[in-house]
């Protein structure tokens, strides 16, 4: 398998120029106009923006992709119905290794690297502890995307260039708090020094970058309340000690640009294709609550209504419904302008998350106050979600007193995932696939009537790409025998 490098070929990240040189009588000649270090601040924001989508938009890299919002029946498909039905097993991960991971484990070895971290190629992007932590920090983001999406990957040989070409795959149960312990130690690395340039998350704010890191913690010390609860109450206690986030002002928010080289992928897919719907779940759930984020979220018809595509609808079905365009729309809801728009952010991990991740601790004893503060935490991560999408306080007031939306602890956690849910729409799919596979809530469609997964359901996780049996059988086979089937309802670790 072709992890990071070719052995013939260097891969380098998109702050990197590469130094030509050639012999020529005994003379090299060197181009002046080239640097032969490594631009750092360059390779943290190439890091970023391939997950932000430049790598191709809407690519199956990207935290907002199609497929992952698709998984979490956001959105339905309007004319090929590949990843809805999950036709497409086999999804490949090689680029996470060859462009961010590796981009970023540069930033890391040069900012340690005592021959060039007090460079002025270097210093300039600032302090070696800011420019390494930042760099940790979303090292773990991306490893947490992928071992969700794929359970056991490669994660300690990974990165190992010509010396390992066939690097062994780590057990989820290993990377987990390998990956918390890497979130814990980078927060606290953060120093007063020269802030960061080249953020283009948090523009240099370090105390942004540690409540993201934090709530990451929490994130993931959730995700084990089936497979190990003790561990993850701990793990959760450490993570609300070290800060979560505090308000929408912590959003992780990528910001596209109104320019075609850096576009709001479901812009980009708007501009000629409309492969994509507002799902019918979002619509009559938002419906039935007097959602005030329904014209935020949905475009109306032609007929001034919404009407959401139901999901997993393909072949001659498809024919009852159009999606239209912009300008000329049809019988089903696109997805609205506000949040689809050219230059619409997108938000990998939200303060309203983390408010309904608390929510559920409370529930759950792993943090004080039980059902009373469970109740607090939900209400306020209603009206940071409200907030976020540009709703009023009084409207977002009218919306909290309604009798189906106050919370009972009876059904605490239907309550807080399905509200988890809602203000996930278009963010990070690839994180409300992985609740529904801890929870099995909100009650999604599952199974999906002529989807082509075993028995029809939801995957559980995704197949590993072809290059992995190809180049790479020993360690393929070895995980196999230790995680299960190399199929889509394998389920990962915590997935009980």
């Amino acid at each position: 398998m072709k992890k990071i490098f070719n052995i013939s070929k260097y891969i380098i990240g998109a702050g990197v120029v590469i130094l030509s040189s050639c012999k020529v009588g005994g003379d090299v000649n060197v181009n002046p106009n080239q640097s032969p270090n490594a631009q750092t601040g360059y390779m943290l924001s190439s890091a970023i923006q391939f997950l932000g989508g430049v790598n191709g938009a809407g690519a199956t890299t990207n935290i907002n992709s199609f497929a992952g919002e698709l998984y979490s029946q956001y959105l339905s498909e309007t004319f090929y119905t590949n990843e809805s039905l999950f036709s497409l097993k086999q999804y490949d991960y090689q680029n996470y290794y060859t462009g961010p991971l590796q981009d970023l484990k540069t930033v890391i070895t040069v900012n340690t690297d005592p021959a060039k971290k007090s460079l002025e190629t270097t210093t300039r992007y600032g302090s070696n502890n800011n420019q390494i932590a930042s760099a940790r920090i979303l090292t773990a983001f991306i490893y947490l995307t992928m071992t969700d999406r794929w359970g056991d990957i490669p994660y300690t040989q990974a990165l190992s260039g010509s010396a390992n070409f066939s690097p062994v795959f780590d057990a989820q149960k290993d990377i987990y708090p390998s990956l918390m312990k890497e979130l814990d130690e980078a927060q606290k690395q953060f120093d007063d020094g020269p802030a960061l340039t080249g953020d283009i998350l948090f523009h240099g704010n370090n105390n942004k970058w540690k409540h993201w890191a934090n709530s990451l913690h929490a994130i993931m010390a959730l995700r084990l309340s089936k497979v190990d609860p003790a561990t993850g109450r701990t793990e959760f206690a450490k993570a609300v000690a070290g800060g979560l986030m505090i308000s929408n002002e912590d959003n992780v928010s990528y910001t596209y640009l109104a320019a075609q080289t850096n576009e709001n992928p479901y812009f980009n897919n708007y501009r000629n294709r409309y492969d994509y719907a507002v799902s019918s779940l979002v619509v009559n759930t938002l419906q039935g609550f007097n959602d005030p984020r329904l014209p935020v979220y949905v475009a109306p018809t032609v007929s001034k209504t919404y009407v959401g595509l139901p999901y997993g609808t393909y072949g001659d079905k498809l024919g009852d419904y159009s999606a239209g365009t912009r300008d000329k729309p049809g019988n089903v809801s696109l997805i609205g302008l506000t949040v689809s728009n050219q230059d619409s952010p997108t938000i990998w991990t939200s303060y309203a998350q983390v408010l309904f991740t608390e929510a559920e601790a409370a529930h759950l004893g792993w943090i004080a106050g039980g059902d009373g503060a469970a109740a607090d935490f939900y209400n306020q991560g209603i009206t940071a979600s409200l907030t976020q999408n540009g709703i009023s306080a009084g409207d977002a007031a009218t919306y909290l007193a309604q009798a189906s939306i106050k919370f009972s602890a009876n059904t605490a956690l239907e309550q807080i995932l399905l509200q988890k849910w809602i203000a996930g729409f278009l963010s990070n799919g690839w994180e409300s696939w992985a609740e529904y596979r801890r929870t099995g809530l909100p009650k999604l469609l599952d199974p999906v009537p002529g989807s082509l997964s075993p028995g029809q359901k939801i995957p559980r996780r995704q197949q590993y790409p072809q290059t992995e049996h190809d180049l790479n059988l020993t360690n393929y086979n070895n995980v196999i025998s230790r995680q299960g089937p190399d199929a889509l309802d394998t389920r990962v670790w915590w997935d009980k």
